[in-house]
């Protein structure tokens, strides 16, 4: 769950939401959430809202605040959030769909050297890492197609999803752990690929 508000420090009036649109469908959904800003811009009121909705979370607050099983993560901007989570929970919810068990192989300041299940990464060490085992973390549009790309990976293609102007896929790696990507190049089932991904866009966490 993750609870979102305008204020670290809550003064009175402070409105409460607990997850008010789950029950509406999608297009009522969205014009709802415009309206709930709208009105707390507005207002100026301090709201917290509760939503296991990245989208919801991400859109609507000033600050957010991710739970696990009532401990604070992390506290921050959307942007902060967003981009740079502390651990790999945080990033499991804000959209890194990729995660991937791996062990450090070697470091150099605030760089890591991963491997595991046939692949070798170098990325960003977000846990202070020096050896041992780890979690890797890559969102799905940071994966780029083509020969020559940094970290690149093969992968055999195995569902494609068409979402307009992009496909979403669902591949394999040899070793069968499975990784997925976006991409508007036209994928089918079956079909062979290399993706890579800037080091940068990995970011290793502790286990």
């Amino acid at each position: 769950r993750v609870a979102i508000a305008r204020a670290v420090v809550l003064e009175p009036p402070v409105v409460l939401m607990d997850e008010p649109l789950s029950n509406l469908d999608a297009k009522l959904r969205l014009e709802m959430r415009m309206e709930i800003r709208r009105l707390h811009q507005t207002l100026g009121l301090t709201t917290v809202y509760v939503t296991h909705d990245q989208e919801e979370a991400l859109s609507l607050a000033d600050r957010l605040v991710v739970l696990r099983e009532g401990a604070v993560q992390q506290v921050g901007t959307p942007e902060e959030v967003y981009a740079q989570p502390v651990n790999s929970y945080v990033a499991s919810f804000m959209g890194y769909r990729n995660l991937l068990d791996v062990t450090v192989t070697a470091t150099a300041g605030p760089s890591a050297t991963v491997e595991g299940d046939g692949i070798r990464l170098t990325g960003a060490n977000r846990g202070s890492l020096t050896e041992g085992p780890a979690k890797v973390a890559i969102r799905p549009e940071d994966f780029v197609i083509g020969d020559g790309t940094e970290n690149a990976l093969d992968v055999t293609v195995e569902i494609v999803e068409y979402h307009g102007r992009e496909l979403s896929v669902s591949a394999r790696l040899a070793a069968g752990v499975p990784v997925y990507f976006r991409t508007d190049k036209r994928l089918a089932p079956g079909d062979t690929a290399k993706i890579g991904v800037p080091a940068e866009r990995v970011l290793v966490f502790a286990p």
